[in-house]
């Protein structure tokens, strides 16, 4: 598929949405420490039922790689503004934080990066994005991610691969791994949802602000 063509799909997503404190919402993060940047996605359903998907990047230099803490800070404040179901993420870079976050209650899902899984993790969010049943809020890092991002086939489906020009693409891996805990959710054990009840703040409602 052409570049303006999956241009044109993406930007029709485009619809405002408020992250509702208190709902069910499903995250998905993928971490880049030095060449790669640190993405953050999480999607709740609105009243019809379709995902909606907020982004947050963390973006390193040549001097400063992401700074870890300050993700897993973010994803303290996402479990407790909201009702977290499920923090898919990619273990590179990420095993020993995720393990201190799963320690406080947060509830973490290991998603190895294998060919087999995320053929079908990707399969799921092109047919769902194919249905208009996810959108976003125009973020336009997230926009760029999304477009670098280039089909590489196999005997099942494909996967994706940075174009040419080396853009990073660590946006569009967040969405998938949320989307694809957004479309099978699973019961949470119930100390995990105690836990973090407890600590809800119910005077945040705005979304922790996003940086790029």
């Amino acid at each position: 598929m052409a570049r303006a063509q999956r241009r044109a799909i993406w930007d029709a997503l485009r619809e405002p949405y408020s992250p509702v404190e208190g709902d069910p919402t499903w995250i998905g993060v993928d971490v880049g420490l030095k060449r790669d940047s640190t993405a953050v996605v999480a999607v709740q359903r609105d009243n019809k039922g379709d995902l909606h998907a907020i982004c947050r990047l963390w973006v390193p230099t040549t001097d400063n790689p992401v700074d870890i803490t300050d993700v897993m800070q973010y994803l303290r404040e996402l479990a407790k503004a909201y009702d977290v179901r499920a923090i898919s993420y990619d273990p590179r870079f990420f095993d020993l934080p995720a393990k201190q976050l799963e320690d406080e209650g947060l509830p973490l899902v290991e998603v190895p990066q294998s060919v087999e899984g995320m053929t079908r993790i990707l399969g799921s969010l092109l047919e769902l994005i194919k249905r208009g049943e996810l959108h976003h809020d125009g973020d336009e890092a997230l926009r760029t991610h999304v477009l670098n991002a280039v089909a590489r086939f196999n005997e099942h489906g494909f996967t994706l691969q940075k174009s040419k020009s080396r853009g990073r693409i660590d946006g569009v891996i967040a969405l998938s791994l949320a989307v694809d805990r957004a479309l099978r959710p699973e019961e949470r054990p119930m100390e995990t949802e105690f836990a973090w009840a407890e600590r809800r703040d119910p005077h945040l409602v705005d979304p922790p602000p996003r940086s790029h």
